[in-house]
């Protein structure tokens, strides 16, 4: 995590838009993890605890755990408001994606799997289509991650890559790569918009 926390520093003083969070105290990751279908990894902790989130005014979202949490509680009365990536892309959407909201692609079954086997812990504006489009960052069971590409207009492409994923699993990387293959492209976007 020293590398993504030296690079959120260098992104800080070039652009002054990408910025640490307030770390996580244990009782905000038990709190958080009661939230989460699957066991929080020990990388993901180690990244709320010594950096806690990634977040700008525009590009980044990946919460702190204190911003996650509010944010899953802001949700509560939302019928899509877990941490699983199909409700997370709803709220990324401002809670108006009814592709998913209606179950145009997936069954309600299928939402749920999908829900459970990839919780999201956040995501970034994509650099290509700035407002149509994020990626979001997802784990698994095994401890694995993966940042997932959805354009508002290809949500058929997502939701055919997710099912690809409910049956293969992610592939094995960390959140430190993922994170550091995010942190490039945003750098794309701040520097675009400056």
């Amino acid at each position: 995590m020293q590398e993504i926390k030296n690079r959120i520093a260098l992104c800080e003083l070039e652009y002054d838009e990408i910025q640490e969070s307030t770390l996580a105290s244990d009782e905000e990751i038990q709190e958080l993890a009661s939230y989460f279908t699957q066991p929080l990894p020990k990388e993901l902790i180690t990244f709320y605890k010594t950096i806690g989130g990634i977040e700008s005014d525009e590009a980044f979202s990946i919460f702190s755990a204190e911003n996650l949490l509010n944010q899953i509680q802001e949700r509560t009365d939302l019928k899509h408001n877990s941490t699983g990536i199909i409700d997370m892309i709803i709220a990324f959407w401002g809670n108006d994606r009814p592709e998913f909201q209606e179950y145009k692609f997936l069954t309600e079954e299928q939402t749920q799997k999908i829900n459970e086997a990839f919780p999201c812990i956040g995501w970034m504006m994509s650099e290509e289509d700035i407002n149509e489009s994020g990626e979001y960052v997802i784990f698994d069971k095994n401890g694995n991650f993966a940042n997932i590409y959805c354009h508002q207009d290809k949500i058929k492409s997502t939701v055919n890559q997710l099912l690809e994923l409910l049956e293969s699993g992610l592939p094995g990387r960390s959140l430190e790569n993922v994170l550091e293959e995010l942190l490039e492209r945003a750098e794309g976007n701040l520097s675009r918009w400056d």
